[in-house]
């Protein structure tokens, strides 16, 4: 009787057992899946971005002391600057660059960025970007910081501020002062924030520089998520996560 009810016991747990094995190997399949895919892409990622990617890291290699100069004075170091405008690097386009400052600067410095607003210089930095950086480092920044940035100007026309902010726009070595004051600016603006590790930070950071810095927080997460960045200035071809393109400079680098 015992034999009878044991046996009957095994081949109802075993009725049970067989899908149990299956669910469990299923799903220990589509973990692995999910987990090769990420694998791939992250391997693949960067391919898709072929030559571009080569000559920005060249780009930055060139700037690198300038980079070293500005990390000790935000107190990040070089690649965290790096990161935050790699993928402009590889955007930009020094002829088109050159035509488009040249044929755009006389509207600026006439009549403001309300008649043209345009990307300029390595980092393509649009002169409403280093207006804002201006106005919050003097506002935000501590003195010593703001004055080793030497972000104020002596003049006091607007038509003479604007045609001076388009020639420090144009400067290599001024781009990164402005990256510089836009991160030690950022870290003044998000100091209570909390960031899980480094990559979400620079993330944030990345976003904002390309989203802007009168966005709410609310905003900048949703853009983080969101594939709006073309790698070429006439906007053909796919759209990419400017984030996405940052981490995968911070990670590799």
């Amino acid at each position: 009787m015992r034999q009878k009810q044991a046996k009957k016991i095994f081949i109802s747990a075993k009725r049970y057992y067989k899908p149990l094995i299956i669910i469990v190997f299923s799903v220990l399949l589509y973990v692995l899946f999910v987990f090769s895919k990420k694998a791939y892409n992250d391997a693949d990622f960067g391919k898709t971005f072929g030559s571009k990617a080569i000559e920005a890291e060249k780009k930055i290699g060139l700037l690198q002391e300038g980079f070293e100069l500005c990390g000790l004075l935000c107190h990040e170091k070089p690649l965290f600057l790096q990161s935050i405008i790699f993928p402009e690097l590889m955007r930009y386009n020094e002829l088109k660059d050159d035509i488009e400052t040249e044929s755009l600067r006389t509207l600026y410095v006439q009549f403001g960025e309300e008649y043209a607003n345009f990307s300029i210089g390595i980092f393509q930095m649009k002169p409403s970007f280093a207006v804002l950086v201006e106005t919050k480092a003097k506002q935000l920044l501590r003195d010593s910081i703001y004055k080793e940035l030497q972000l104020a100007y002596a003049e006091t026309s607007e038509e003479t501020i604007r045609g001076k902010r388009v020639q420090r726009l144009e400067d290599d070595n001024w781009q990164q002062v402005y990256l510089c004051a836009f991160v030690c600016i950022c870290n003044e603006l998000y100091k209570t924030k909390t960031f899980k590790n480094d990559t979400e930070k620079i993330q944030w950071y990345a976003t904002v520089y390309n989203a802007g810095f009168d966005k709410s927080d609310t905003y900048i997460a949703k853009k983080i998520e969101e594939a709006n960045f073309y790698l070429s200035q006439g906007m053909p071809g796919k759209k990419f996560k400017y984030a996405a393109i940052v981490k995968w400079f911070y990670a590799k680098s």
